[in-house]
């Protein structure tokens, strides 16, 4: 990597958007680049050439139904709550079969293969010298529910642990697209965001990499269910509770991406719910739990007793797991996250944007539509 990891600080853009009635359109990745597009200025800029970008969305359904078919695949399959889509950056393309064996070790079938769906002309000469082969993989799991998810995660934990291969996203919901270079190159460079059939009906998006690390494909956000703004500055703290509870860190190491490694080890192996994990890891400041009801406050109180302020900021983040999405900002944020309904003849969805205001906003919602406590 090069270079004194512990002096570099960035700042990024983030922007979302999600359809109140969970119904999967193009619109929504639409506004998604859109907003990316205006928040430009957050973003870093190299000889022209932009240092990262990518956006979480959900499993786009009906395009890989159209590759099953195609394949003589039942394309209903795309639909079961056993479909789940992987998607990986390869340096070396021997690592497949061990990356497929070790899916099978974990009882994932691979329904198809897809290696041929990037076009690195696309990308600018920093992002060609380092392009990693982008393998995408239709899978089913032994099972729906909690075991399935719990399958992937521990299949991707091997997977990054026996091979030099990058895990961009592993799950029955979602699928990560990122790159090293700017926004306006994600739909020419991956062909599944440049298909007008492709859509979703929440979307995340981000502007540049994680925090307090130099630039690289497997560092740009977002992560598999986690992406922020800002920095998060207790990481030391997170670290070394997490061990403790048995987590395992990201390999690369950086701050953004062991708070995602924790909170899908949280929810995951630990069976907290989505929230739950984000209000340990991001709990608000003492005067606002004392505006809380009292068990609220004890709930409060105790956790931070146990575990502390693990990941405090400066940083706005959203999060997405499973059908769970969490949109809000640290206790220590200046620049938290700004909520507002999108023109509804564009597309009747609920946009989260960086912006300065006077006061922290949270938002939790779920992809079958609502808004939750």
């Amino acid at each position: 990597m090069g270079g004194n990891v512990a002096s570099e600080h960035d700042a990024c853009a983030l922007v979302a958007v999600a359809r109140k009635d969970a119904r999967p359109t193009r619109a929504v990745l639409e506004l998604v680049l859109h907003g990316m597009a205006c928040l430009a200025h957050r973003s870093g800029v190299v000889d022209g050439e932009g240092d990262g970008a990518g956006v979480l969305t959900d499993i786009p359904r009906a395009l890989w139904a159209a590759e099953l078919r195609s394949a003589a695949i039942d394309d209903g399959l795309a639909q079961s709550r056993r479909f789940a889509v992987g998607h990986f950056f390869l340096t070396d393309d021997a690592e497949r079969s061990t990356l497929v064996d070790a899916l099978a070790r974990h009882g994932i079938t691979v329904l198809l293969s897809r290696d041929d769906t990037t076009d690195e002309r696309a990308l600018g000469p920093r992002g060609r010298l380092e392009a990693p082969r982008f393998l995408q993989l239709a899978l089913l799991a032994r099972s729906g529910g909690h075991s399935g998810s719990r399958s992937l995660y521990e299949a991707a934990l091997e997977v990054e642990r026996t091979t030099a291969a990058t895990v961009v996203s592993l799950s029955r919901h979602t699928a990560v697209y990122k790159l090293r270079g700017s926004g306006h190159q994600l739909t020419s460079y991956f062909a599944d965001l440049g298909d007008p059939r492709f859509a979703t009906s929440v979307a995340f998006g981000h502007n540049r990499y994680a925090t307090n690390t130099t630039t690289s494909f497997t560092r740009v956000q977002p992560f598999p269910v986690f992406a922020h703004n800002g920095e998060i500055n207790t990481i030391s703290r997170l670290r070394e509770e997490a061990r403790g509870l048995g987590l395992v860190l990201s390999r690369d190491g950086s701050d953004s991406q062991d708070v995602d490694a924790v909170i899908r080890g949280l929810v995951i192996r630990h069976r907290l719910t989505p929230i739950e994990a984000i209000e340990l890891l991001f709990p608000p400041i003492v005067n606002e739990m004392k505006r809380m009801s009292g068990e609220l406050q004890d709930a409060y109180v105790q956790a931070r007793a146990a575990l502390g302020p693990l990941a405090q900021g400066p940083a706005a983040i959203l999060s997405r797991v499973g059908d769970t999405c969490s949109c809000r900002s640290s206790a220590t944020s200046r620049t938290p996250i700004r909520s507002a309904p999108a023109n509804a003849s564009r597309c009747g969805a609920r946009t989260v944007g960086a912006s300065r205001i006077s006061r922290p906003c949270a938002s939790n919602f779920r992809t079958r539509g609502g808004p939750i406590a």
